[in-house]
């Protein structure tokens, strides 16, 4: 029995010991990531970037104070001047309430990060989801979660490839109501361009007010009667390039271009709507530079967290160069809170570095600090953490 007793007791202080190494391991892992192999300095047009922005996700309410700080003293010094904040449904929306989403930000939240902004010299652009990405199959979210009566595929428990759902383009009320919350979230965010997401739209030309009208003329309706509300309140816009890219004559795949005929809408978007075009893998060529530059729009180049596939991209727009770029803007996909976490090299993750979520994380450090050689080493926020 006694043998039996320290037997167990021996197995489980190893087991500790293991488990404190691996714990050991993983931070370690997460903060020293391989710098070695990045490319150089990023490719430039002549005389540079006009514009290094950045897309984060919306920071939770108690996270704003630190998002501040953030801004200051890792982004500003990094070199970024524009922010695309992904609000999408989550401000408390007065206009709608009964769209607000959870985590949601207040108007004092949006004055202080647009005064933190303003601060450090950036542009703040807020950004919504405004056609495709409305809720899941089942939960349904923000506009959709207020407003059933907009799905586009109501009939549909799945909708294609199992993803997101579309608000109808079509429906009285959808303009509305989009727009009385946009006028809102730009009075919020004292935005002068707004960013409407519309990429991966699957969901177009299903309902009986849509069928039978191209799904070209359905996309392009939408975007320009968005724009043209904004434009009259002095307000710019921008949006995903996917949905006017085809994917059989540019080669991309469906989620990059579109197999469904929104890209037939290509010229017919209003041209001074800014494009962000796209793509996160390492291609040979990215032929979305030359299809937008020729039907004349101005665009962002966007990568996101392979620094191989933001080097390929950009030198093959610096060498397709037609004076279309307003700059590039670098993706995040990741919650507010982990990407300053592995900005500031905070030293727990919540992801483990060989988990799908921290070698997105890592992989975004080290992009974050290819596309703006200026950032600094890790420092910790001014902020109280």
């Amino acid at each position: 029995m006694l043998v039996k007793h320290l037997r167990l007791w021996y197995n489980d202080g190893m087991k500790t010991i293991r488990n404190m190494v691996a714990a050991v391991v993983a931070a370690l892992s997460f903060t020293a990531f391989a710098e070695a192999d990045m490319p150089g300095v990023p490719p430039a047009p002549a005389g540079g970037w006009k514009s290094r922005g950045i897309a984060i996700g919306a920071p939770r309410p108690k996270d704003v104070a630190r998002f501040c700080a953030f801004i200051k003293d890792t982004l500003k010094p990094a070199g970024v001047d524009t922010i695309v904040l992904l609000v999408r449904y989550r401000y408390k929306f007065a206009s709608h309430p009964e769209c607000v989403a959870g985590d949601a930000i207040s108007l004092a939240d949006a004055k202080a990060i647009k005064a933190a902004c303003d601060a450090a010299g950036m542009r703040l652009i807020p950004k919504m989801n405004l056609l495709g990405h409305q809720s899941g199959n089942v939960v349904h979210d923000g506009l959709l979660k207020g407003h059933p009566e907009l799905d586009e595929s109501p009939e549909k428990k799945k909708v294609s490839r199992n993803y997101c759902r579309s608000i109808c383009p079509t429906h009285p009320d959808s303009k509305r109501i989009v727009c009385e919350m946009l006028d809102e979230l730009v009075a919020a965010f004292g935005a002068d361009m707004v960013h409407i997401g519309c990429d991966e739209v699957f969901e177009i030309g299903n309902c009986p007010r849509c069928r039978g009208t191209s799904t070209a003329k359905l996309f392009a309706d939408w975007v320009n009667g968005i724009a043209d509300h904004l434009k009259s309140k002095g307000v710019g816009m921008m949006m995903w390039g996917d949905r006017l890219l085809d994917s059989k004559t540019t080669g991309y795949g469906v989620w990059e271009a579109s197999d469904n005929g929104t890209s037939a809408a290509l010229g017919k978007v209003n041209k001074d709507v800014v494009i962000c075009d796209w793509h996160y893998e390492g291609k040979k060529a990215y032929p979305s530079v030359d299809v937008f530059a020729d039907a004349g729009y101005k665009m962002y180049l966007c990568p996101w967290r392979y620094a191989e596939n933001a080097q390929k991209f950009l030198a093959y727009a610096v060498a397709h160069d037609k004076g279309q770029y307003l700059g590039f803007l670098f993706t995040t996909w990741c919650a507010c809170e982990d990407l300053m976490d592995v900005l500031e090299g905070k030293g727990t993750p919540r992801h483990k570095p060989d988990s799908k979520g921290g070698l997105t994380l890592v992989a975004l450090r080290r992009n974050f600090r290819y596309l703006f050689p200026d950032s600094k080493k890790p420092a910790t926020s001014s902020a109280a953490k």
